[in-house]
């Protein structure tokens, strides 16, 4: 299972939100039991984002030399930061509780790939198709089935295509562009599965 960390937002953070995040931090941290012996120590943050809103006020009266402050001032703040996210990774291990105390958001987990239960793909040769759906566990074999033109609503427009052992199969010899229409069935002890939803396919 995959652990929770920390996201690097903060070092996308505006100027002001960056002083509010730091304060946030260094606020959470102080005398909290789990961070003990931080890389970076909360006294020294909390003074770089106080240095950070200032060097950010003197910039509203403009001058190169007050930017060109801040902006140091900003990268040795967004330095500490990484540390501290870091000493806190290392502490939580994983626990969205411990980093979330800290101040900390957390990284999103990407949304696990779902395998569509029916697909068809347009085979390498001319008027054929690749046809592939999810495995059913006891199945014995697979039933293919297609019509052309539009959906039908009955059954009796749809024709058996083939009928295999395996989850996949390939259709070929059907009218190049042309509109089919394409379903499948597993066969198992129990009986025939209902088809799966039909799905369009142009044949070229």
């Amino acid at each position: 299972m995959k652990k929770d960390r920390i996201v690097l937002d903060f070092v996308r953070f505006p100027i002001a939100q960056k002083i509010e995040f730091g304060r946030g931090v260094t606020t959470n941290m102080k005398n909290n039991p789990k961070f003990v012996t931080p890389d970076v120590s909360m006294t020294d943050l909390e003074a770089k984002t106080d240095l950070l809103e200032v060097h950010s006020i003197a910039t509203q009266s403009g001058g190169k030399e007050a930017t060109a402050l801040m902006h140091q001032t900003e990268n040795d703040w967004d330095d500490m930061m990484r540390k501290t996210a870091g000493y806190v990774d290392r502490i939580a291990d994983g626990d969205s509780v411990v980093i979330l105390s800290a101040g900390f958001n957390l990284a999103k987990k990407a949304a696990p790939a779902v395998r569509p239960e029916f697909s068809v793909e347009l085979g390498d040769k001319s008027g054929s198709v690749n046809l592939r759906r999810q495995a059913v566990e006891g199945a014995k074999s697979y039933i293919w089935q297609h019509c052309t033109g539009e959906m039908p609503v009955g059954e009796n427009s749809w024709t058996t295509a083939e009928v295999t052992s395996k989850a996949t199969v390939e259709l070929e010899g059907l009218t190049a562009l042309s509109k089919y229409w394409f379903r499948s069935a597993a066969v198992t002890p129990t009986g025939t599965s209902a088809y799966s939803t039909p799905i369009m396919q142009v044949v070229i």
